[in-house]
């Protein structure tokens, strides 16, 4: 390896939108079958203790891969990189890993599903650690 070789790259986003309250990071599990879940999702965890990407129709409760009790979905963090849990629903849970407490920018934040907006999330982030912030997005020079 050469003294100026480049390792790796690094693409700035504008997820985290302040160093103002502890970034916390855990690892979870998330339910295979969701196919590719990118770096800032919005990770639900349900019951059945496996992730969810929220506003999916296993975490809202719907079709034949619902969970028996929606309600028992809980925000749980914040995904960290993109991940793939495959296109196959049956197997183990994929691992991954979130951020659990932080000020994130609410316009990076991924859901799935159409209508499903993040405020609709904002007071359970708020009660376990995850606080949003608006951050002015600047064009290159």
């Amino acid at each position: 390896m050469g003294m100026f070789e480049q390792i790796g790259e690094f693409t700035p986003d504008s997820l985290i939108a302040s160093p103002d309250f502890p970034i916390l990071k855990e690892g979870i599990g998330l339910k295979p079958g969701q196919g590719l879940l990118k770096r800032g999702s919005l990770i639900m965890k349900g019951t059945d203790r496996a992730g969810y990407i929220a506003g999916t129709a296993a975490a809202a409760g719907e079709g034949g891969d619902a969970m028996a009790s929606p309600t028992g979905m809980e925000v749980y963090g914040i995904l960290t990189d993109d991940t793939d849990t495959g296109d196959d629903a049956s197997g183990d849970n994929i691992p991954a890993v979130t951020y659990m407490t932080g000020v994130f920018n609410p316009a990076a934040i991924l859901l799935s599903g159409e209508d499903v907006d993040i405020s609709a999330y904002e007071k359970e982030l708020k009660d376990v650690g995850i606080y949003l912030r608006s951050v002015q997005e600047y064009g290159g020079r």
